[in-house]
């Protein structure tokens, strides 16, 4: 078997797109570092706004789904956050966002409720 050489433009384009794929890769770890106290101030001005399930009633069922929703959104964003960033101010919270969650989503089972688009 005899090893062939690839003609110049495909080693080019080769060379071109490995290079691509590592700086690619080293902007997005260095881009991640950098997100961490970005995403959790974003995360603190969300948690700030989320909507309150004691002021919605399970028998107003449009608005009420779609409070469950909104808070089950935001306990998935906190843990995908602390999984990205393990040392955030979120970590000690993130077990209760995660029950919350499943909580949360029998809830909106058991109301009947459906997700919005």
């Amino acid at each position: 078997m005899v090893a062939r050489r690839l003609p110049l433009p495909d080693r080019v384009w080769w060379s071109a797109a490995v290079a691509a794929s590592c700086l690619t890769c080293a902007t997005a770890r260095a881009a991640a570092k950098v997100d961490c106290t970005t995403e959790a101030a974003v995360l603190s001005q969300a948690q700030s706004e989320l909507p309150r399930l004691e002021v919605a009633s399970p028998q107003d069922r449009p608005p009420y789904c779609i409070t469950l929703e909104t808070i089950m959104a935001f306990a998935g964003r906190v843990q995908a956050h602390v999984a990205h960033c393990p040392n955030s101010q979120y970590a000690p919270a993130a077990v209760d966002w995660i029950k919350k969650r499943a909580d949360y989503s029998k809830l909106f089972a058991q109301y009947r409720c459906k997700r919005t688009r």
